[in-house]
């Protein structure tokens, strides 16, 4: 920064006093200023940014949760969308149809059959007409002409006219011809009537005869099958009938074939010689077990044969069963064999005077059980 000089001093007028009361003249004080040493070009100060008087703004507004209820949502208050909100946490009950009918319905609207559904219930309330509604010859007309559908129900509605003016037909009221004279046309006229008359009681007889039977048609109405209940039924059916077709065979058999069980046969073979060994069932013994037989539950039986009451399986048993069911022939083949070899060994031993347990003197051998056997044997029938 340059250093500023002094200020030049102060020159006063001549005759000047300072302190004097008088009118002098005043004398201008000359003030020099001071010299700029530097050449350079001050700079001019910087812009002032204009100030920006800002305007009072408003107090803010409080919050109306109702108003913003209100305008967002549609509801009157807080309390009013606090309950909206608990009824709507709250557990639906699920909804119940009335009945069967009503839950087919709605099922096969769903489906898409409404045109089987509406032909259906236009019958139904059709058949409600003809069934409730107090009898009259009108009404008479119609019941038969359904009855005449029903029966035939490939013939149309013009066909089934036909059918009906055939059995009922009645003629058109005559007219007074220019001969007639009174009295000749009141007879026709009364003829003519009488002949409606006799129609119109023969049709309400006809009518009472058929109104049961659309009370079974109505009832055999049945809505579309959108859940395969036919198909379930004919299944059911056939199962059935195929239960009873093998119940009757095994009812039958039984009856034949009890007879032919007599009991259990086995054959003890030596050498050459076959000798038959049986154990025979008694007449009444079979009787009683054709009878069990006839309502045997077989699962009852081996369930308690097999299973103690606390639930335990009764493995030997259950063993023991199915090795005799598998086996029977040879366990009886080799228990009639081992018990004609020992009596066989007991007759030789008794008759014979052998001692087959009889000890050998130390050092000689001991010959086999087998051996022995075959010893004894060949000595019973050795000639």
């Amino acid at each position: 920064m340059p250093e500023n000089n002094p200020a030049a001093p102060i020159e006063l007028a001549v005759g000047f006093n300072p302190f004097g009361d008088d009118n002098a003249p005043q004398v201008q004080n000359k003030i020099e200023e001071a010299p700029i040493l530097n050449n350079e070009p001050q700079s001019a100060p910087p812009p002032q940014e204009e100030t920006k008087v800002e305007e009072p703004s408003s107090p803010p507004q409080a919050f109306d949760s109702n108003q913003f209820l209100k305008e967002r949502f549609g509801f009157e208050s807080v309390e009013q969308a606090e309950e909206e909100f608990k009824r709507f946490r709250e557990p639906k009950e699920e909804f119940k149809f009335q009945d069967d009918m009503s839950k087919t319905l709605f099922d096969a609207i769903r489906e898409g059959k409404t045109d089987d559904i509406y032909e259906i219930l236009n019958q139904q309330k059709k058949l409600d007409k003809l069934i409730s509604n107090e009898l009259t010859p009108d009404l008479a007309v119609d019941i038969i002409k359904t009855n005449i559908q029903n029966k035939y129900k490939d013939l149309t509605s013009d066909e089934v006219d036909l059918l009906f003016y055939d059995q009922y037909f009645v003629p058109s009221k005559p007219e007074q011809a220019y001969d007639d004279s009174d009295e000749d046309y009141a007879t026709k006229v009364k003829t003519w009537q009488s002949q409606v008359d006799y129609l119109d009681k023969k049709m309400m007889i006809e009518a009472k005869v058929i109104r049961p039977e659309l009370t079974k048609l109505k009832s055999e109405l049945k809505l579309p099958d959108i859940y395969g209940e036919a198909q379930q039924e004919a299944e059911s059916r056939e199962e059935v009938e195929k239960m009873q077709q093998a119940r009757s065979i095994y009812e039958k058999t039984l009856d034949s074939d009890f007879q032919s069980f007599s009991g259990f046969t086995v054959s003890v073979k030596d050498e050459d010689v076959e000798i038959p060994i049986s154990f025979n069932v008694a007449e009444e013994e079979r009787l009683a077990m054709k009878n069990t037989l006839a309502d045997f539950d077989s699962d009852s039986y081996f369930g308690e044969r097999w299973f103690a009451e606390d639930g335990k399986p009764k493995v030997q048993q259950m063993m023991a069963d199915k090795y005799l069911l598998e086996n029977y022939n040879k366990i009886l083949q080799k228990v009639a064999n081992e018990a004609a070899s020992q009596r066989m060994l007991a007759h030789l031993k008794k008759t014979g005077n052998i001692n087959i347990n009889q000890p050998t003197p130390q050092g000689t051998p001991t010959p086999s059980a087998n051996a022995e056997r075959d010893r004894l044997a060949a000595w019973a029938f050795s000639s």
